[in-house]
């Protein structure tokens, strides 16, 4: 039996690889009316040893150094530009700017390091790291800066982005202090699939097997998503990778259902792959075995 690709299996159905699972937050909350989807080193002894002579010597006059106070050290002003994010519908972010100095300063920042995305719920925060970027290969932009971009897995489905510079220092000692971009809102519509049910638990082999459940998107109040295409997937016992079996349209109520044979021992959800303002979403899972 082979899975993957467009294989006829022996029992007749037609089994596809899936879009895989989606990831999404581990903590959800209702915010502001929109659905939200977390050695030591050795030291030289400077002691005489037991067997040199001390050498004592008297000073036959004092002398007296003016002592000048260190230089101050230089920091240099930063100023990240061009900030922006999206969401897609897989719950990633996508980011991109420019951490450059200040115009009229001589110089140009060193690297990324320091350099953090971070999200709010809110406009004025709390702001929460999201992840940093780094460690990748740079252009330059802007005044002596470095281009930044990167993709993260988001938190919520709606919330605020920033890029966060902390300061930093190069080789030389030049400083560079901090700085944070404008906020971006990045947002789409959370789904989910409720009410996910399978028709049995064990199929005789050849049997058939029905697979329902209903799509809805909140917007102030949770409400039927109709007219959206949802995968009917499984991943086969022992396997680590899951297929798609059926399609099957949502009607007006958001409810889907699709009904086939069922081909072998495996764990059965249902995908919603989002679109440009929804996010894509996964049903519970359930198994069922062939007896």
């Amino acid at each position: 039996m082979t899975f993957g690709g467009i294989h006829a299996l022996g029992l007749g159905a037609n089994m596809r690889r899936s879009r895989g699972r989606l990831f999404f937050a581990l903590a959800f909350a209702l915010i502001g009316g929109a659905f939200l989807g977390i050695g030591g080193a050795a030291v030289a002894d400077a002691s005489p040893s037991s067997t040199s002579t001390p050498v004592t010597t008297a000073p036959t006059t004092h002398v007296t150094v003016p002592a000048s106070p260190p230089a101050k050290a230089v920091k240099l002003p930063t100023v990240v530009s061009g900030f922006a994010a999206t969401l897609n519908q897989d719950w990633r972010v996508s980011v991109h700017g420019c951490l450059a100095l200040r115009d009229g300063v001589t110089g140009s920042v060193p690297s990324l390091a320091g350099l953090t995305i971070q999200y709010g719920a809110d406009p004025n925060g709390p702001w929460r790291p999201l992840g940093g970027l780094a460690k990748q290969a740079s252009t330059g932009c802007g005044h002596g800066g470095l281009a930044f971009s990167g993709v993260l897995p988001a938190r919520l489905n709606y919330a605020y982005y920033r890029a966060s510079y902390a300061g930093g220092a190069d080789k030389a000692g030049t400083g560079y202090l901090g700085s944070v971009s404008g906020k971006v809102l990045a947002w789409k519509y959370g789904d989910q699939i409720s009410s996910f049910a399978i028709s049995k638990r064990t199929v005789a082999k050849g049997g058939k097997l029905t697979v329902s459940g209903q799509l809805r998107y909140y917007s102030g109040t949770w409400r039927n998503h109709a007219g959206q295409e949802v995968l009917i997937i499984l991943r086969p016992h022992g396997s680590g990778t899951w297929y798609w079996i059926a399609k099957s349209k949502t009607d007006a109520a958001g409810k889907f259902s699709a009904t086939f044979t069922d081909p072998v021992n495996a764990t059965w959800s249902a995908e919603y792959a989002g679109n440009s303002t929804h996010l894509g979403v996964i049903a519970a899972e359930k198994d069922v075995l062939l007896r």
